[in-house]
């Protein structure tokens, strides 16, 4: 089975390091096998939790769910902001709880044919700095019974910093 990738960049900067590293793992598969979504361009809506019941998915949530649901990998694409997920990506997060509560998508059952990966970069060089995103998505993925793809981890402060990192460019080509 051909692979096809869903990059879900979540960055409050556009063209930013994130960015440039994911690109740099995306060049190893065709340009064909990828759907690049800004969950900033436009924003995801609010998520309301309406247990016991739900609503169905609509407008951009559903452009998303449709679009996580034809890949065979869901890369979100998220610099480190304050220890955490940038709010996008959290969001969708919170999404996907509507999504289960809703037995019309499906989600529980399509969501375990997905890999998930998290591409992420930070300004500060401790490599813990990272260990809250990562372990909030690898969570996620355990519980929801997807593959966890592992995490592509960089340093980098201001636009571009992060192509000058050797090491960070070279695991990115071979990461995917």
């Amino acid at each position: 089975m051909s692979r096809r990738f869903l990059f879900l960049l979540s960055s409050a900067r556009p063209g930013g390091n994130t960015l440039a590293l994911a690109r740099v793992a995306a060049a190893a598969h065709p340009p064909a096998s990828q759907v690049w979504l800004d969950l900033c361009e436009p924003p995801l809506p609010p998520f309301r939790d309406l247990r016991p019941g739900h609503a169905a998915a609509t407008g951009r949530v559903a452009e998303v769910m449709a679009e996580m649901r034809a890949a065979t990998d869901v890369v979100f694409v998220a610099p480190v902001y304050w220890y955490a997920l940038p709010a996008p990506a959290k969001l969708l997060l919170d999404h996907w709880s509507g999504w289960l509560d809703d037995p019309a998508t499906g989600f529980a059952d399509w969501a375990k044919g997905l890999t998930l990966h998290l591409i992420t970069t930070r300004a500060d060089p401790d490599p813990s700095v990272a260990d809250l995103p990562e372990a909030m998505l690898r969570r996620s993925a355990d519980w929801l019974g997807m593959r966890w793809g592992g995490t592509l981890h960089a340093v980098g402060d201001a636009p571009g910093d992060v192509l000058a990192d050797r090491a960070a460019v070279a695991a990115a080509a071979r990461f995917l």
